[in-house]
């Protein structure tokens, strides 16, 4: 299911795209995050699905920042702590299936530097935001493909957009924290010109590592199963 909507949202994103366009190559980009736990220790998780383009003007200046992510997608390790999330004390992700982040102005801060307003959506609030980011300079692969990176940094409060569960501790302070730091990193390539995925002698996606990990499961299983049939034989 969560395959088949970030293919809807990839279909979305095609549509619009111009000559100009840059977008999200997910091989070599990720979405983190973490928020206090317990005032002494930290929960960290990641966004496995997203999707994203942005324009570069005459003067190579980004614009028109779009990103989506989806909420089913989220991922802290944790099986039983991830389907709360998705759960109506967080993202109800059944009914609010994506955040988005639209920019509104981008401005150069120095070198490389950029600070981008627009608009967060997370369920049914928008609020705008900031977003500082490093843009490097093209950099050629192995294949031909140009290829730029967007390093990003940011921070939110979780109950600006309802995401209000906690538990009380003493001293009136509260098991997980209010305050939200996220950051990442995308590779992005023009939208006439992605380098696929099979030509990287390593890739990492999420395909690929939820294969590896089946196979593990898989060989795992089969070594206990030797296991408990030698204890029932009595070897």
């Amino acid at each position: 299911m969560t395959r088949h909507f970030l293919l809807l949202l990839t279909v979305c994103f095609s549509l619009q795209l111009k000559a100009s366009d840059w977008v999200i190559n997910r091989d070599h980009s990720e979405i983190l995050f973490k928020v206090g736990y317990l005032n002494v220790s930290e929960v960290n998780g990641r966004f496995k699905e997203f999707s994203g383009k942005l324009d570069l003007d005459k003067n190579k200046v980004p614009q028109n920042i779009k990103i989506l992510i989806l909420t089913p997608s989220i991922d802290t390790g944790h099986k039983m702590r991830d389907n709360h999330l998705q759960a109506n004390d967080f993202f109800e992700s059944k009914q609010f299936p994506e955040i988005s982040f639209t920019s509104t102005n981008v401005k150069k801060i120095k070198s490389n530097e950029y600070e981008a307003s627009g608009l967060l959506t997370i369920k049914n609030t928008t609020k705008p935001i900031i977003l500082n980011f490093i843009l490097t300079d093209s950099v050629t692969d192995t294949w031909g493909y140009e290829n730029k990176f967007v390093k990003f940094k940011s921070k939110l409060s979780r109950k600006d957009y309802s995401l209000n569960w906690n538990k009380n501790l003493d001293d009136s302070k509260y098991l997980v924290s209010d305050e939200v730091y996220f950051w990442g990193a995308f590779q992005i390539q023009p939208s006439i010109g992605q380098t696929p995925t099979s030509k990287h002698m390593l890739p990492d996606t999420e395909y690929i590592r939820e294969r590896e990990d089946e196979l593990r499961k898989s060989k795992d299983e089969s070594a206990f199963s030797k296991k408990l049939r030698n204890l029932i034989n009595g070897k």
